[in-house]
């Protein structure tokens, strides 16, 4: 029973770098996208890296956009700010009859 879900975990794994490798060849043949005029290039180049308090929107927009950030990182590595709690008996008892 243990090896057949070994073997379906690594079937899985398989098939998503199949995938990845599928969706980075059609990117990687994809046409290129033309580059941005010299004026465009220019405004870019003198943009300051980090955002104005004096350009409230722009302040506004970056603190949304480290929040996003933090959220998804919380949630998709699922940071904790406390230890897990410890696992009662009852609850070692339903995972031994799941697995």
């Amino acid at each position: 029973m243990k090896f057949v879900r070994v073997l379906t975990r690594l079937a899985v794994l398989s098939l998503a770098a199949a995938a990845f490798v599928a969706l980075t060849g059609i990117y990687g043949d994809s046409v290129e996208a033309p580059l941005p005029s010299a004026r465009g290039q220019e405004e870019r180049g003198h943009r300051p890296s980090a955002p104005e308090v004096d350009e409230f929107g722009e302040f506004i927009a970056a603190g949304v956009e480290l929040a996003v950030c933090a959220l998804a990182g919380r949630l998709v590595f699922r940071l904790r700010l406390s230890p897990m709690p410890r696992p009662t008996p009852q609850l070692l008892s339903i995972r031994r009859q799941l697995f």
